[in-house]
């Protein structure tokens, strides 16, 4: 297993598997403007995963932006080594807790996020006036160290 900083030119595999796992992808511009910051990329042969985390909050805050593995990688560990390792660094840098949105019907990602600690602190739910559909999202938390 190989987990590197991502650059510039992951982008293309990294753009195929968002469009694989997300209703609203970014665009390559979205994803070139966080390559400066803790941006994961699982590479074994070829980019099978990806994670995007940033500092925030007088840099003593965490956020995870961006978790995917590529569909037919699934179920192998990906998710959670690349959450493993980025949660590695971010204790590197202090950080005191680390933050994440995760939609409801995330259920394997939900549950991936709880073997690691992370805890929801609230629901959110979302009503779309060209879309009738109500989506919903967790805020989930995980305490680093004591602050």
């Amino acid at each position: 297993m190989s987990i590197r900083f991502a650059d510039e030119k992951d982008l293309g595999k990294v753009l195929e598997i968002e469009r694989l796992s997300f209703s609203d992808p970014w665009d390559h511009h979205g994803f070139k403007t966080t390559l400066k910051h803790t941006f994961l990329v699982f590479d074994e042969q070829d980019i099978t995963g990806f994670l995007i985390a940033v500092c925030c909050y007088k840099n003593i805050r965490g956020t995870i932006m961006k978790i995917a593995v590529h569909p037919e990688h699934r179920r192998k560990g990906i998710g959670t080594a690349l959450l493993n390792h980025c949660l590695e660094i971010l204790r590197e840098k202090e950080i005191i807790d680390v933050c994440l949105n995760v939609e409801m019907i995330r259920t394997p990602a939900i549950a991936l996020y709880k073997k690691f600690g992370f805890q929801i602190t609230k629901t959110i739910h979302m009503d779309y006036e060209d879309d009738l559909s109500d989506d919903a999202f967790h805020v989930m938390k995980l305490i680093l160290a004591e602050s």
